[in-house]
């Protein structure tokens, strides 16, 4: 009985010894910050180039167009008469594989590794909207917004405008 009182003893002993030890323990956060250098650069500015329309005609519903990135109208309403001299935005960008893709580059991050901030911009009254991002090869891609537009009743401003809108990369 006394081995058993003994153990029991020692048992007690090692217990609160543990119990101590754990008590006297603290938790340590450890951050890192990892920084990709993907050397974003712009190669050439997006111009959409002259954009002549019909004041006089109809434009109780606004007025729209769809360029592709060769500069060919790919749908345009009847009250816009021609588009001229447009040329493509470009970048390069050191990106891994997974980011050598073509996409939407708008606040709902449809792209896989970059956005457009402002995703749409304003030239005069009109509404450049849909920031479109194109894989070209090696590190180079396209952009543009796929979109102009003008509002109901709203009769396209005359006038040069630019604007200015940053190329986040975001994986």
């Amino acid at each position: 009985m006394n081995k058993y009182i003994l153990m029991l003893g020692v048992a007690g002993i090692a217990l609160g010894s543990y119990v101590a030890y754990a008590s006297n323990s603290a938790t340590m956060t450890v951050t890192a910050t990892i920084a990709h250098d993907v050397s974003l650069n712009v190669d050439h500015d997006l111009n959409m180039g002259t954009i002549t329309v019909n004041p006089g005609a109809d434009w109780d519903f606004g007025g729209q167009m769809q360029i592709s990135s060769d500069g060919t109208v790919l749908d345009k309403t009847s009250n816009i008469i021609s588009v001229t001299g447009f040329s493509i935005g470009t970048f390069t960008a050191n990106v891994p594989d997974s980011c050598k893709a073509s996409a939407t580059a708008d606040m709902n991050d449809v792209h896989s590794c970059f956005r457009v901030n402002p995703f749409y911009i304003t030239l005069g009254n009109a509404d450049l909207v849909e920031p479109y991002i194109a894989y070209d090869s090696g590190n180079k891609f396209k952009f543009q917004f796929d979109f102009i537009q003008w509002g109901d009743n709203t009769i396209p401003q005359s006038g040069t405008f630019d604007e200015d809108i940053e190329i986040e990369y975001i994986l």
